[in-house]
């Protein structure tokens, strides 16, 4: 018995011939189910298809929108993009998965590339491509033997894949619903609207009753949610006391910044955007960021100061531009003003709702993947003192 089994992109066809029993063929169907460009939209799906065992470099194609989608799957049909064999290409969208590509931390202006090969269940060499245009083959053909070639770093921590297509309780309460109510039309035929009504009232009132009650992981993750807001906003509230409003570090100025930053070419100097010393109350972002770098700092040899936002708008605005990223107060910037490079710290996720407890974690793996040489370095060749 012969096997052809047709993919999504002619003429890629498998052809498979001395099928004799139905294991083997389970077999075939089970090697060849993954698409030309197979979908990342759960935890099964990419175990799938980054697979651990197979040790395959996986090409993950970032999407923003569905026209890019069916931009890269044209090339694909026009034959212009073909894939080889040692590498799994697949892809996702930036906004269903974001919390898994920000784990990252994706270079500015965003790259759409993502090189990611697994060594653990939950660590991952990675290696962020240029960004394609997705119209040059050729470059993107370029930029991925260079990236391969560069998945000899410190492994990172993968963040968590979403399950887009897991049913949420209010799907299926709906579901449930909609078929008890058809039951109940079939088998009545002259009621009365206030009847209806009631009748209708008294089936959704049973059945929120029943899945509220019968329901105990419902049950206990709702009460795990409240335990989590009340803790969160009790630590939240403890952290804003403990945070003092005045942070005893050196302000960077024309002036002072032969004084301060040093003189050594290897050693960073950490710029926090606010003013410290100003009237009025300091942003907490300000406070949390400066606190925790000056604390992490104490062991090392980077120099911590801040610079002010309103003495110094369009010298930082500089920085943020070349970055790709927003300027706001309590943003921070690691700087070599000798070798003319740096990275760019934002305190809030414009992307999701991040509370000020967590912003604490974040400027320490920031400064840790700092330390490790691990984050993008950004050049500014016309990187001068502030003035």
């Amino acid at each position: 018995m012969g096997v052809i089994i047709f993919k999504e992109v002619y003429p890629a066809i498998s052809r498979k011939d001395n099928v004799d029993t139905i294991e083997q063929l389970f077999q075939i169907l089970e090697s060849e189910k993954q698409l030309i460009l197979p979908k990342i939209s759960s935890p099964k799906t990419f175990d799938e298809i980054c697979s651990l065992p197979t040790n395959l470099p996986c090409v993950i194609f970032v999407f923003d929108s569905k026209e890019e989608y069916k931009t890269t799957r044209s090339l694909i049909q026009t034959g212009e993009l073909q894939f080889k064999r040692n590498v799994q290409f697949s892809f996702l969208y930036r906004d269903a998965q974001f919390e898994f590509i920000e784990s990252f931390f994706p270079p500015y202006p965003l790259s759409n590339v993502l090189v990611l090969k697994r060594t653990s269940k939950s660590h991952a060499r990675i290696s962020w491509l240029p960004k394609w245009d997705l119209i040059h083959v050729s470059s993107l053909y370029q930029n991925l033997r260079d990236g391969v070639a560069k998945l000899n770093g410190q492994p990172v921590k993968l963040g968590t894949i979403i399950n887009e297509h897991a049913p949420s309780l209010l799907d299926n309460f709906m579901e449930f619903i909609s078929f008890s109510a058809e039951s109940i039309i079939g088998q009545i035929h002259v009621i009365s609207l206030n009847t209806w009504l009631s009748v209708i009232s008294i089936i959704t009132l049973f059945c929120v009753t029943f899945l509220i009650n019968n329901d105990p992981e419902e049950a206990q993750r709702r009460q795990e949610q409240r335990n989590g807001h009340q803790q969160q906003s009790a630590e939240q509230q403890t952290f804003q006391q403990n945070t003092p409003n005045i942070v005893d570090l050196p302000e960077l100025t024309s002036a002072s910044a032969h004084r301060l930053l040093p003189a050594d070419k290897s050693q960073i100097t950490l710029m926090v955007v606010g003013d410290l010393k100003g009237g009025g109350s300091v942003p907490l972002p300000v406070r949390v960021v400066s606190v925790k770098l000056k604390e992490l700092s104490k062991s090392g040899r980077q120099t911590v100061v801040y610079v002010s936002h309103d003495k110094y708008e369009s010298w930082l605005l500089r920085f943020a531009e070349l970055a790709g990223c927003r300027l706001i107060l309590g943003s921070a910037i690691a700087v070599n003003f000798n070798k003319k490079y740096f990275n760019f710290f934002t305190p809030i996720n414009t992307c999701s709702d991040s509370s000020l407890a967590n912003l604490q974690n974040r400027v320490t793996l920031w400064f840790e993947r700092l330390c490790e040489g691990s984050l993008p370095r950004f050049s500014h060749p016309d990187m001068e003192y502030p003035s």
